[in-house]
């Protein structure tokens, strides 16, 4: 994927403020109006159906919008895994006490750190026939919950987590990521 001069992009509402450097000209495309317009929706949606519903003040999020090369080099770093992966996530450490967010108007929790990589999402893409936007979306929440706590190391998780995944796509109008269109 060719690279560019890094950007970063800031969306920031009172809900969520979310930071970000893109890498690559793919992104660059995809990472439009119509993205930027769904971000709200889709926190609103994560809001709304995590165990998190009272996580209503201001949280924060970095993201990072590359490539395989990149992803790889992280993975390899922090997970061991000496190969690409679609979405890795940092979660920032922090306990969520949301009695604490609810009493503090001025607080911002930040939540952590997603990397997302544009080769590995447009290989998904095409061979799960899936549309690129729907992937980036489904990448994008299947993030956030990490962040949030949500894992998928054996199957009782596995269940609980694509289960909160698809709910909320199917609010957002995408289809169930985890059957198989091919």
């Amino acid at each position: 994927m060719p690279t560019i001069k890094k950007k970063y992009k800031v969306w920031d509402t009172e809900n969520y403020f979310i930071e970000a450097i893109i890498e690559n000209l793919w992104w660059e495309n995809i990472i439009n109006e119509f993205f930027e317009q769904k971000i709200t929706l889709i926190v609103n949606q994560i809001i709304e159906n995590t165990k998190n519903k009272n996580l209503r003040n201001k949280i924060s999020i970095s993201i990072l919008f590359t490539g395989d090369k990149k992803i790889t080099q992280l993975n390899k770093k922090f997970k061991k895994i000496n190969f690409p992966t679609n979405v890795l996530s940092f979660p920032s450490g922090q306990n969520i006490n949301t009695d604490n967010l609810l009493n503090n108007d001025d607080f911002v929790n930040f939540l952590g750190d997603i990397v997302i990589s544009s080769d590995t999402l447009i290989k998904e893409a095409n061979s799960e026939k899936k549309i690129p936007i729907d992937h980036l979306i489904h990448l994008f929440i299947h993030g956030i919950l990490h962040l949030l706590g949500y894992d998928h190391e054996n199957s009782c998780e596995a269940k609980v987590m694509e289960t909160l995944e698809v709910k909320i796509l199917k609010n957002l109008k995408i289809s169930d990521p985890y059957i198989d269109n091919t």
